[in-house]
């Protein structure tokens, strides 16, 4: 059982479980059911469905035995066309060798395996008339492009033998993938070589034509393959390629399309409108002249994906697969540096902050450019800037004294998607920059300062690397400085981002929407940007410093505009979700067509997506049924504080009515009511503020839900009591608990003004970021088993791992599903920060205790069946898609990816 990840007693803990649900069923169980008894366990215990395999299968006394999982039809049964990878002669075990010439064995492992769970799912190209539709979902620069090479190779020894990869919108992308895959799978060889010969459609400075002889695919070992910038009239050439090719000759010819980069330009942007986008209705059209073969999506941003309509045929939803790629070892991705689980356990500073700087809004105001006319924009070197720049050399330093080499690092410069901004920008940057290199020893004390603030700062990610001596480093900094160059990216320029093998880059790249999407910044050290948007997908590209960045993790800096790193933080627990909610897809064995993939929506100003693609997403389903909710928004005011002290006081009165409480131990512990009613909580939340970040726990929302989902629910209040050595404090009569201690955020890393609603007139409102540990969403039921009230014969309560909300979720419905809680936690007025040091946290210094509150929700059957996320498209998210409307008429946008005009 080691080799699941399962301890012995793990696993017989969670066969005994699963053996007592299948025998309480009557007759024989169903296959649904085993399936879904697996599934219970294996929320609990990853890898227990493995072990599970593993032990029937010695039971048996098999060979062998082939996953239910490995394909999925649109008919519910499975196929298992898929026997492999070669290992010996083909294109696969060929690309194999590359990758294990650059990666660790474990990095490629999970690439063969994944690709091979990919092509699993995907179309049989052996058989005439079969389609797939599917959508993998990656992390921002966590390597997509060496997974989706590794699944053309297995595809193609798989027997597909038309490859047609659509590369983002940008010439310089496209480009830059060409190469790549040119290198990688070795294009260029045209030679027949174990059954396969490679016929290049596309180069580095030619995407397709409007003509091409289809002659060669007569012969069923050539292989088609071309590399395709979004762009209407390429586009239209890969129809016409298609369509060019005989019937009965391209039916046997399976069809690859991988689009990389998929949620831009792809997807709809005119659903709203009840018309078709230019560039979907290309890539339909692909599409539609593909007789067999299978469509994949890859993105790290799946949002308008997601959106798309799933009953229109002819559109792009992914029907029949969606999975989520392993995280790479040693990369450095949002749940590094944010609090993905609200957990008051481990709510210290967050890692962010150990690499990031807030730019002053007065910076930001002279750095972006404002209003129509360009010429009024003067930027110049404002201090925030000057340092991020001076960081940028020495960090470049440090890393070429640890490696021993020079390699390429850059520093992406990203103020405004203005073209003329960003020569204006440039200016002032290189005259910096030179006056650096010509100022030689008079600038020393100036790098001295930032070197000493910086260096040191994130020390937990240095991987045990000595500290330089400053002599040392300034002696290579000096050197660098010379070599230092200053680069725009955008549509207009005619000196692009190149990262030649041998000659290495130190360069400053400034630009717009091509440094935000799918380019690789090579050895990106420090970000610097200032760009908002509205929306999750556009915001989670712009973050770029997120990768793979070995020996230099440490030395990663981002300088970013004001509330950035608060819109991140809700987007690192978004993508955290939108993962586990794929995975959980997977293992249920279920498409995206059998129940949709929900995305949590912000409670303020920013939208998950463009709304016009957003035209087909359904009212919101809340999939409240075995969540846990909390308020992280306190109202410290004395007013609040009085507010929150007398509803909980009149909930608590109704439940010593009802009975005594559970005590979870010694006087001084936790207090459990059980046996209130739904209206009680109703009652409750109709006097108690909560702030309309969370629409959940608003009393009519809470009257709604229960009445569709939680009639019969029995309700649970909890006084949760803090450590002994806190004060304590009476909630009602012969009811006191001691005080917990949750620190709020500084003000300078959170602002009142993104609640959707504004607070109570004369409320003082704090953010806590986390008020409920983890082990509190079961803690009721360890107090019930205690007291003996409640059966758990298995041992659920002692192993269920509670950083695991669907962990979570799964036990609550085995042993307690009608059994909802409502968790108190009076927040010590004088509570500081857990860490002396920490950067993020102050004191509360209220008047009064404030007082939070969890909610559990009890099981609701069958809650996600058909539902699909939608969100409130009616707020004040637009201007920046009609500033960049207006600004584009009149060509200060970057318009490389302009669709409707044709490229010479």
């Amino acid at each position: 059982m080691t080799q699941t990840g399962l301890s012995p007693e793990q696993f017989l803990i969670g066969l005994r479980a699963y053996e007592g649900i299948l025998a309480g069923q009557t007759g024989r169980p169903s296959e649904s059911a085993e399936i879904e008894a697996r599934q219970l366990i294996e929320r609990m215990f990853d890898g227990f469905g493995a072990a599970l395999d593993r032990y029937l299968i010695e039971q048996r006394d098999l060979v062998h035995v082939i996953s239910l999982g490995n394909m999925i039809k649109k008919d519910g049964g499975f196929a298992t066309w898929y026997s492999g990878p070669r290992t010996a002669v083909g294109e696969w075990p060929a690309y194999r060798r590359v990758l294990e010439s650059r990666l660790p064995a474990e990095a490629v492992e999970d690439i063969d395996l994944s690709t091979t769970r990919i092509l699993s799912r995907a179309a049989n190209p052996l058989v005439p008339g079969e389609r797939r539709k599917g959508l993998v979902i990656g992390y921002v620069q966590s390597g997509k492009t060496a997974n989706y090479a590794g699944l053309i190779a297995k595809a193609v020894d798989a027997g597909y033998r038309i490859v047609i990869v659509l590369a983002g919108m940008y010439t310089n992308l496209r480009a830059q993938t060409q190469l790549r895959l040119e290198s990688d799978l070795n294009l260029n060889d045209a030679h027949d070589k174990h059954g396969v010969a490679w016929s290049l459609l596309t180069g580095r400075d030619s995407d397709i034509s409007a003509s091409n002889g289809v002659g060669f695919m007569a012969n069923n070992s050539m292989v088609a393959v071309m590399i395709v910038k979004k762009h209407e009239a390429r586009l239209a050439n890969v129809t016409a390629f298609l369509k060019s090719i005989p019937e009965e000759t391209l039916r046997n010819r399976g069809v690859l399309i991988v689009d990389d980069e998929s949620d831009q330009a792809t997807p709809n942007t005119q659903g709203g409108r009840d018309l078709v986008s230019t560039i979907n209705q290309r890539v339909r059209d692909i599409w539609k002249a593909v007789p067999t073969g299978t469509y994949v999506a890859y993105t790290a941003t799946p949002f308008a994906n997601i959106f798309i309509n799933p009953s229109d045929p002819d559109d792009l939803y992914p029907d029949d697969f969606a999975m989520v790629l392993p995280k790479p070892a040693e990369y450095m991705g949002a749940d590094r540096f944010f609090n993905v689980v609200q957990d008051a356990d481990a709510d210290g500073d967050e890692g962010i902050h150990s690499l990031a700087r807030d730019v002053p809004a007065a910076e930001a105001d002279v750095l972006a450019p404002t209003g129509r006319d360009i010429s009024k924009f003067e930027p110049i070197i404002t201090p925030s800037l000057a340092e991020a720049i001076r960081w940028f050399v020495l960090a470049t330093a440090v890393r070429e004294l640890r490696v021993g080499a020079p390699s390429h690092s850059s520093m992406l410069l990203h103020t405004s998607h203005r073209v003329g901004a960003h020569q204006l920008l440039k200016d002032v940057v290189l005259e910096f920059t030179q006056g650096l290199a010509l100022s030689g020893d008079e600038e020393e004390a100036a790098f001295q300062q930032v070197f000493e603030r910086e260096y040191g700062r994130a020390s937990t990610l240095d991987g045990g690397e000595e500290a330089p001596e400053w002599a040392v480093v300034w002696a290579a900094a000096t050197g660098l400085l010379g070599r230092l160059t200053i680069k725009i990216d955008n549509g207009q320029s005619d000196d692009r981002l190149a990262y030649p093998d041998g000659s290495p880059q130190f360069v400053i790249a400034i630009g717009g929407g091509t440094l935000s999407r799918g380019l690789t910044l090579e050895g990106l050290v420090v970000s610097y940007f200032l760009r908002t948007s509205s929306t999750y997908d556009t915001l989670l590209q712009m973050g770029r410093w997120f990768g793979f960045r070995p020996r230099y993790r440490d030395l990663v800096r981002v300088w970013v505009g004001p509330g950035l790193l608060e819109d991140y933080s809700h987007l690192a627990r978004v993508e955290s979700e939108l993962r586990g909610e794929v995975a959980q897809l997977e293992r249920e064995l279920k498409t995206p067509r059998d129940l949709a993939i929900r995305i949590r929506n912000h409670p303020g100003r920013l939208q998950i997506t463009a709304p016009g693609k957003m035209a087909n997403a359904a009212i919101v389903q809340a999939g409240l049924g075995g969540t846990r909710r909390q308020t992280i928004y306190l109202d410290r005011s004395a007013i609040g504080a009085e507010r929150a002290r007398v509803a909980v006081r009149a909930l608590a009165e109704r439940a010593q009515q009802i009975g005594d409480p559970l005590r979870s131990g010694a006087d001084s512990g936790h207090l459990l009511f059980q046996g209130l009613a739904g209206g009680d909580v109703i009652d409750f939340l109709s006097r108690y503020w909560v702030a309309s970040s969370d629409p959940w726990l608003q009393p009519e929302a809470m009257r709604d839900w229960l009445s569709r989902h939680g009639e019969e629910a029995s309700w649970d209040l909890l006084l949760v009591s803090g450590p002994s050595r806190r004060p304590r404090t009476e909630i009602a009569p012969g009811l006191s608990v001691n005080v917990v201690n949750r620190a709020p955020l500084d003000n300078r890393y959170w602002s009142v003004d993104r609640l959707p609603e504004a607070p109570p007139q004369d409320s003082d409102i704090v953010n806590v970021r986390a008020l409920m540990s983890g082990a509190d969403s079961v803690l009721d039921l360890k107090i019930r088993r205690r007291a003996g009230v409640l059966a758990d014969a298995d041992g659920l309560l002692d192993h269920v791992d509670t950083r695991k909300m669907e962990t979570v979720r799964a036990v609550r419905r085995m042993i307690a599903p009608d059994r909802g809680v409502l968790l108190i936690y009076v927040v010590d007025k004088d509570s500081i920060p857990e860490d002396s040091n920490s950067k993020t946290r102050t004191t509360m210094s209220a008047d009064a205790h404030p007082i939070g509150i969890g909610v559990v929700f009890p099981h609701a059957e069958g809650e996600d069946d058909g539902e699909f996320v939608a969100v409130d498209v009616a707020f004040d998210g637009d201007a920046d898609r009609e500033r960049d409307a207006a600004e584009e008429s009149l060509g200060f946008a970057d318009t490389e990816g302009d669709y409707t005009r044709t490229e010479a």
